[in-house]
């Protein structure tokens, strides 16, 4: 594990479907090489595969984050995700969970999960779906059929996306990188913690107002892979030598003018709800389909 495969997590977090030789442009290396780090940080466990996410906006919801803290089995996890709304759920090495919800109602999807996990969230968080002025050009069916069929398999080759579809490689490719550019969908990486000895590649939660260049002064190599708005939270992905010295740094941060509160992320396990993916964009075809008929 070092810096080159941090780098490409990194570019990965950027944009998932870009091909080995692009990755390769961006930290350079060559294109096999990337193959073989990947395949690499797959076995080790630091890389779990790919989730497609859409901005809930899409759908009239709201993103929203809870976070649970307790030793959580992986059928509590599941419970979890199988509950109204979740999109993901990740297992903590903790045993903790973080939940991400697509929802219209907070207040009832904070409910519900508190029920099945047995207990209330520890903390949330929300990025609210874009005032109307603000708002997204509205998706086509086109968008949708694309975004269904990258569901199960994110990072799908564009042969068989266009195939799947049944749409022309032109237009595929034209509403994909509109899609990918208005950051209306991301393909993200699901990341895990490495199972061997070398260096720690983690995510960090840092809320408060903190910028980001002095989160790295302290953390080291650090890159911003989302925040949100309310409350003002920074989630990141870092490197570090090992636990203890990432534990001495976030101590350090902890300190810092602007820091409310810093949590080092480990994930066990990633799981995703490609249930609500393709019941939402389903519905939503079904709605403009009705829409053009009348």
């Amino acid at each position: 594990m070092d810096s080159k495969d941090f780098q490409l997590l990194v570019a990965l977090e950027d944009n998932a479907r870009q091909s080995y030789r692009s990755l390769g442009r961006r930290v350079l290396l060559s294109a096999p090489s990337v193959r073989d780090r990947l395949g690499s940080l797959k076995r080790k466990g630091v890389l779990q595969g790919f989730m497609l996410s859409i901005d809930p906006g899409v759908f009239g919801r709201d993103d929203l984050l809870l976070f649970f803290r307790g030793d959580f089995t992986r059928q509590a996890v599941l419970a979890a995700l199988a509950a109204p709304d979740v999109s993901w759920a990740a297992w903590k090495l903790d045993e903790r969970v973080t939940v991400g919800m697509w929802t219209k109602d907070e207040r009832k999807a904070a409910n519900t999960l508190a029920d099945i996990l047995g207990t209330r969230p520890s903390g949330r968080a929300l990025t609210p779906r874009k005032k109307k002025e603000k708002r997204l050009a509205p998706v086509s069916i086109i968008d949708l059929s694309i975004m269904d069929a990258l569901v199960d398999d994110p990072r799908l080759p564009f042969g068989e996306l266009v195939k799947s579809t049944g749409l022309s490689p032109k237009t595929v490719r034209k509403h994909l990188e509109l899609l990918l550019e208005t950051k209306t969908i991301s393909i993200e990486p699901l990341l895990g913690a490495l199972t061997d000895s070398g260096k720690l590649i983690y995510q960090l939660l840092v809320a408060g107002t903190v910028g980001m260049s002095e989160v790295r002064r302290i953390m080291g190599e650090t890159a911003l892979t989302h925040q949100t708005q309310e409350p003002p939270m920074k989630y990141m992905l870092c490197m570090g030598g090992s636990l203890t010295e990432v534990i001495a740094k976030t101590r350090a941060l902890e300190k810092v003018s602007g820091v409310e509160s810093v949590t080092i992320s480990l994930n066990r396990e990633v799981l995703v709800s490609t249930d609500l993916r393709h019941s939402l964009i389903r519905e939503e075809i079904k709605k403009l389909e009705k829409d053009r008929a009348t």
